[in-house]
């Protein structure tokens, strides 16, 4: 008997399954798959419609979502990936930029390098040296005003990588007719006194003497180096205000067993096979911080990029700094050790935030500085340079200008104001005082705002508030304000007010006893549970409201509240 009948057989069944098997694996995930790395939008499955059917729209939906929810399309991709790096050199990342022998870089790094980068960001040089001059000055005068009030505003500018490696760069032509922007506010520093720590040419110095690259041959940010680098910038603050911040000790390096940050570029090709490694290792080592007994632990505000992540997760934050923050890119707001997301830096009180710490320290990198300062030159002008009445006649005066302008354009009021707060934002040159050489005007709530500093730092003071906020219905940020009132009204303080005080704390320990008979009193937690329910809070949030509002309600404070009457009288019980 013939065996091509079996062969047929084992073949058809063969291609039905290479033909059902991703069609399945589409359908129900049966094999779990390593996920692509980089930034995904998902694509959601279009609805039927016969119009949209009619309209070819429905067509193009459903050709995309069935494009990103094929079967075993992760390994599919990676493969063609492969095939273009392993023959061509080639990928379709936007992220990664191919140089020689294996290394890659951010586009961004070597159209800075070749000087193509600046017109990206400015409409021209002449333009670019008179923001880039524009900004520097604004950092300048803010500085003057921050230190005035004890605050120390300096730059760090972090390694770039294609100035450090240019010699695996792709080939390019330099553009001989843009300046450097880095090159630019170094200059600018440099002649203003502007306290400024450049990175980039220690780094050059730095990689021909160890046995490892700085910056990794496929990764786009620092990794153990940036504990030296890190070392650098305490000692340079230090010197700034005269202290000794703790010091950095550090152990014998090895290899690093963690391969996150030293691959991150080489990561977003999504490869079948890890690029070979031509030059050195990932070291790390055990860091410690050493407290003399004159050393002093600052308070310290970060403002930039994604670099600062380098110092976050290898160095002992808490046992460094009393506080830190971060804004990343001025953006969103960092805190804690480790680092978490906070808020947006937008809704903060940016005067008091800027006064409020020891250290400023403004983070970016070179290829980033064609962007300038991302808008924190001018927000720190605009918020210690001029009161704040002073700003909001000039917002009104723009928007005015707007409304006379759109004639055949239909705005409200909101949107007209929020162009008119840009405008003045991007252009703080409109305001006289701030155009000026030499700075003459500043913000007349600064001295209050560093009260609220010194109360701060004040645990007694702040102990007291607390107990003032509770028989209040305030939070601490409205009973600080609040404070500062009394103080510039020449009022009796809160914390002087030691009867309150002393009631508050009675009423803070009735609550926390309240809190622990609740949970016997079957009746009155059902009730508590069936509210938490309905207002979606967590029991144990709703245990405490119900144990505050029945001791509120015991004494008669429910009209004692801070935002209707800042001098309401405490119904005090006798004793």
């Amino acid at each position: 008997m013939s065996k091509k009948p079996i062969y047929d057989k084992v073949l058809f069944i063969i291609l039905m399954i290479l033909l059902f098997m991703p069609l399945l694996q589409g359908r129900f995930q049966l094999i779990p798959l390593k996920p692509l790395n980089g930034v995904t939008i998902e694509t959601e499955k279009p609805e039927f419609e016969l119009e949209s059917y009619r309209s070819g729209a429905y067509a193009k939906q459903e050709e995309a979502y069935v494009g990103e929810h094929f079967g075993f399309r992760e390994p599919i991709i990676r493969l063609y990936n492969q095939y273009l790096w392993s023959c061509y050199k080639k990928t379709y990342a936007h992220d990664v930029m191919a140089g020689k022998q294996g290394w890659l870089y951010t586009p961004e790094s070597v159209s800075d390098y070749y000087g193509t980068e600046l017109l990206n960001w400015q409409p021209s040089v002449e333009e670019a040296r008179r923001n880039f001059e524009r900004e520097v000055k604004y950092l300048c005068h803010a500085r003057d005003i921050l230190k005035e009030n004890d605050v120390e505003l300096l730059a760090f500018i972090a390694p770039e990588k294609s100035f450090v490696y240019p010699e695996y760069l792709p080939d390019g032509e330099h553009d001989t007719t843009t300046i450097n922007a880095c090159a630019t506010f170094l200059h600018r520093f440099a002649e203003n006194g502007f306290p400024c720590i450049d990175m980039t040419s220690w780094f050059k110095q730095m990689k021909d003497t160890v046995d490892y690259p700085v910056i990794p041959q496929t990764g786009a940010h620092w990794v153990f180096p940036a504990v030296y680098a890190a070392d650098s910038l305490f000692r340079f603050m230090g010197e700034l205000k005269g202290i000794e911040l703790p010091k950095l000790r550090y152990g014998a390096l090895h290899e690093s067993d963690n391969h996150g940050t030293d691959n991150d570029l080489e990561r977003l090709l999504n490869l079948s096979l890890p690029i070979r490694k031509r030059q050195g290792y990932s070291p790390t080592a055990e860091v410690t911080v050493e407290h003399r007994t004159n050393s002093v632990k600052p308070r310290v505000l970060f403002i930039g990029n994604s670099f600062m992540w380098g110092f976050a997760t290898r160095l002992p934050m808490k046992e460094v700094f009393d506080e830190v923050e971060f804004w990343y890119y001025f953006s969103t707001a960092y805190t804690g050790d480790p680092l978490t997301p906070s808020g947006n830096v937008v809704d903060l009180n940016l005067l008091e935030k800027l006064l409020d710490f020891d250290y400023i320290v403004w983070f970016t990198t070179g290829n980033q500085l064609n962007k300038g300062t991302n808008g924190f030159a001018n927000s720190v002008i605009l918020t210690l340079g001029v009161d704040d009445s002073i700003r909001q006649a000039y917002i009104d005066r723009i928007a005015d200008t707007i409304c006379r302008d759109a004639i055949n354009r239909v705005s409200t009021d909101s949107i007209i104001r929020k162009e008119a707060i840009a405008i003045l934002h991007n252009h703080p040159e409109i305001i006289p005082e701030l155009n000026a050489e030499t700075l003459t005007s500043k913000n007349n709530e600064i001295p209050y705002a560093k009260v609220i500093k010194d109360i701060r730092k004040d645990s007694v003071w702040m102990a007291a508030l607390e107990a003032q906020a509770f028989l209040r219905s305030a939070n601490m940020n409205q009973m600080l304000h609040a404070e500062v009132d009394r103080i510039k009204a020449d009022k009796p303080l809160y914390k002087d007010q030691t009867a309150e005080i002393q009631f508050a704390r009675q009423c803070q320990e009735e609550v926390r006893g309240r809190i622990e008979r609740i949970p016997g009193n079957a009746e009155l937690l059902e009730h508590i549970r069936k509210d938490a329910e309905k207002r979606h809070k967590p029991i144990d949030k709703a245990i405490e409201d119900a144990a505050i509002w029945i001791t509120r309600e015991k004494y008669g404070l429910d009209h004692c509240r801070l935002i209707d009457d800042p001098d309401a009288e405490i119904p005090i019980p006798p004793d």
